[in-house]
This record gives structure tokens, C-alpha cells and sequence, in this order.
């Protein structure tokens, strides 16, 4: 069997070769930090993490002298003063940057700068981005809160409300601030301990409301299994090892100097296949076909083989071979693709541990946005006065439905948090259409 190496690069420097059990627990722990960044509402000790990034005080324009309590905006049968708006704002646009603070840059977002003065596209300014996700997280919220008032939701909150202002606290002495100057740096110049209860007490009833919406929908060991022997293609782990022949072929060749090459590249793909079914070593085998510049790269212990590889994160060329059931160990081909020949042995395909806990995590986040999509019908933004400066959006969102190419979004409340962009996708490489022809296994 060929020799095997894990993906991490991390792992490659260390100086102790991790076991499977080790990559097994290290898989565990990623597929849990996974999970809790993509829970529909942020726990407070992320709270924590914002005073490691650029606070967003939310600031009270002196053109615009609103009574702090006086109705700011209106989402379905609820009033909201500015001091709540500004609870929500400030929640909201703190934990999105504290999440995706190592990306903002890519997303071409300056913190240090006016964010009404910042595209975040050709429609929108990042300031009309973040009253949009907030409004959309108040109409959760708010949902949430009310639908546990209906179903005789019942929580005792004293320990997650002192949890809060510790939290907060906290990061006030870290700031070297007094909590009072903290709260109007995080939540605007109207808030105080005792102005934010209301604010404070229907997120909390939301987030406890949720978690037991999410318990309530975990799945059945069948709905499990089900679902993996649907899917069981974008959930199984290969393990395998890869050498790749390019054919030599000159810059202006003609297509008979290429057929040439082609030809010299599949005699020596064919030999090496040929050389590992009678005996030899894979790796040995690479060392000695490897070109000049390949032969720094081969002369590692592990230096061909690819641990714990996805189909998403493999490349096109072998990754349907590879995945076929039909799949036995030390089964090898040479595969053609563009100008180079894959020689690719097949080790082991498994169901990684930690598979059953991330199918029903899965399941249980689809059945509870569904049903937050549900209760969270009629409540709707109502800005008469447009605070939220969203009225120039919504023309311009009417006059795209009236285009020939206008389509239904699709997307969950959820997703209208972060659209323009999916942080887990580029940090994890889950983009088939990125990876479509490299592998991150290596």
C-alpha cells in the first residue's frame, strides 16, 4: 500500500507524526468550530472576541435628533426606538467583523472608514448591508421570542443575563473603559444597563428558544443513515497515492509533436503501473520517474500519498475514479487529463467519526430554518421615515424582479447575512468550482 500523509500543513512541520486517533479528534474539534460558526445566532461569549477588533460605535447623527425612545422603526406588530435598533446594530455588525475580521480586507471592507462612504456592491453601501442583516436578525429575534411566549416556552434566564454583563464587563476592563462607556461604544450613545433590558432579555429568550428548536429537530438514527447513503459520496474520506506524468511538449509544437509527447507520457505512465502490480514500491517507483524538479518533492517518507481526501477537495481528473464503489485496496490506473497522465493507487475509503454528529447537526439546522422561515412570516420592516436609508434599495430590487432575467433568491435568513461573500467556503475550500482542478489534500 502506498504510504499516507496527512493534508494538514500544519502537520507537516511537526515534529511528532499524528496517529489516525489524532486526526480523528483534530477532525472532530474542526467539524465542531464548524458547526458553531455557522449557528444561525452568535453565543454571547463571542462577545469576548470583540475587543480584539475595531469597535463600531454606533453614533447618533446630529442631523437626525431622534427621541431615544420614540418608534425608530416598526417590524411586524413591534416598535423599536432607536435605543433598540441601536442594541441589534451594534450586536449585529461587532460579531460579523469579530467572524470574518481575517477577511474584511478581501471583502473590500476599511474598518477605520465610514461604511456609508464603502461599496459592497454596485447597489449598496456596506452601511445599507448591515441595517439590512440587522433588520433581518430583529425579525428573528423578535419571532423567536414571541413564538416561546406561544408555546409555553419556559427559561429561566438570571444565570445567561449575568452572563451577559460578565462578558461584557470583561471586555469593558480590557478596553480599560468603564462599563457605562462600553455599552455607548457597543450600542449606541443611548444605552445603559437598565435602557437595554427589554433588548437584552428578548435576545436571550431567542438564542435559548433556538437551541431547544435545534434539539427538538435532531434526527433519527434513520433519518442519519438515510441521508449518508444519499450523500455518502460528499462525506467519505479516501486515502491514496498520486503521481503525475506531464507530457514534455514544446511551446509552438504541432499537433503531431504532441501526439509525440502524449504517447512518450502514456509508455511511462503504463511502465510505472505496470512495475507496482508485479511488486515494487510506490514510492519508490515516483523517486525514480520523477523529473528534476520533482525530486525534491519525493524525497519525503510520505511524499506521494493523500490522507483523509473529499470529493469536493480532489482533483477532477481521478477524483470519480477514486470514488467509484466498486473501489478496491491497491487498485491503480493511469488517468489521462489535458497534457499529464495521473498514476493514482487506491488505499482506503471510510466514514469519517465525526459523519453522524455533522449529518444530524445538518438536519436539525435545516428543520429549525424552515421552521424560523415559517413564524417568521409578517414580520416586516416598516421605515416610513426611512432612518435605514433602504427605500433607493427596494426600487432598485422592484425594478430587477420587473427585468426578463429576474429570479427567486432562495437563500434562508441566514444566508442574507453574509451574501456577498461565504467566509467558511473560502477558509475551508468547500467551492467545487474553485477546487475543480487541485487538490487541497496535500
Amino acid at each position: 500500500m502506498g504510504n499516507q500523509k496527512n493534508q494538514t500543513p500544519a502537520d507537516k512541520t511537526a515534529e511528532k507524526k499524528m496517529t489516525k486517533y489524532d486526526l480523528k479528534m483534530q477532525a472532530r474539534k474542526e467539524a465542531e468550530a464548524r458547526e458553531k460558526r455557522q449557528s444561525m445566532i452568535t453565543r454571547i461569549a463571542a462577545l469576548i472576541v470583540l475587543v480584539l477588533v475595531v469597535i463600531v460605535a454606533v453614533a447618533v447623527p446630529l442631523t437626525k435628533r431622534i427621541s431615544a425612545k420614540g418608534e425608530y422603526i416598526r417590524i411586524g406588530d413591534h416598535s423599536l426606538s432607536k435605543i433598540d435598533y441601536d442594541f441589534y446594530y451594534g450586536y449585529s455588525v461587532n460579531s460579523y467583523l469579530a467572524q470574518y475580521s481575517y477577511i474584511l480586507p478581501y471583502m473590500g471592507l476599511d474598518t477605520t472608514k465610514s461604511f456609508d462612504s464603502q461599496q459592497f456592491d454596485d447597489t449598496t453601501t456596506w452601511q445599507q448591508y448591515f441595517d439590512q442583516m440587522t433588520a433581518t436578525n430583529i425579525r428573528q429575534y423578535l419571532a423567536l421570542s414571541d413564538d416561546a411566549k406561544k408555546t409555553g416556552f419556559t427559561y429561566d434566564m438570571d444565570a445567561d443575563y449575568e452572563s451577559f454583563y460578565k462578558d461584557m464587563t470583561e471586555a469593558a476592563t480590557t478596553q480599560g473603559v468603564s462599563l457605562k462607556t462600553y455599552l455607548k461604544n457597543m450600542f449606541g450613545s443611548y444605552a445603559t444597563k437598565s435602557s437595554l433590558k427589554d433588548c437584552v432579555t428578548t435576545f436571550l429568550t431567542a438564542q435559548a428558544y433556538y437551541s431547544q428548536i435545534l434539539e427538538d429537530n435532531k434526527p433519527t438514527k434513520a433519518e442519519i443513515d438515510e441521508r449518508y447513503e444519499e450523500k455518502k459520496r460528499d462525506y467519505d474520506n479516501i486515502h491514496f497515492s498520486a503521481f503525475d506524468i506531464a507530457a514534455d511538449i514544446p511551446e509552438d509544437a504541432t499537433d503531431e509533436q504532441k501526439e509525440e509527447a502524449m504517447a512518450a507520457a502514456k509508455k511511462k505512465a503504463d511502465e510505472f503501473v505496470s512495475r507496482f502490480k508485479n511488486g515494487e514500491e510506490f514510492l519508490a517507483l515516483c523517486r525514480e520517474f520523477a523529473t528534476e524538479e520533482q525530486a525534491k518533492k519525493y524525497e519525503a517518507e510520505d511524499a506521494s500519498a493523500y490522507q483523509d481526501s473529499t470529493y469536493a477537495g480532489m482533483h477532477s481528473a481521478y477524483r470519480d475514479w477514486l470514488f467509484d464503489e466498486e473501489r478496491k485496496e491497491n487498485e491503480i490506473t493511469a488517468i489521462e487529463s489535458d497534457s499529464t497522465y495521473y498514476v493514482v493507487l487506491f488505499n482506503l475509503r471510510e466514514k469519517p467519526d465525526t459523519v453522524d454528529d455533522d449529518i444530524s447537526n445538518t438536519i436539525a439546522s435545516e428543520k429549525s430554518r424552515t421552521y424560523l422561515d415559517g413564524i417568521s412570516e409578517g414580520y416586516t420592516l416598516s421605515d416610513p421615515k426611512d432612518h435605514l436609508n433602504l427605500k433607493a434599495l427596494e426600487s432598485a430590487d422592484k425594478d430587477d424582479e420587473s427585468g426578463d432575467d429576474s429570479k427567486e433568491d432562495g437563500s434562508t435568513p441566514e444566508d442574507d447575512n453574509t451574501d456577498k461573500t461565504n467566509p467558511e467556503d473560502e477558509a475551508d475550500g468547500n467551492n467545487p468550482s474553485e477546487n475543480e482542478d487541485k487538490d487541497d489534500t496535500k
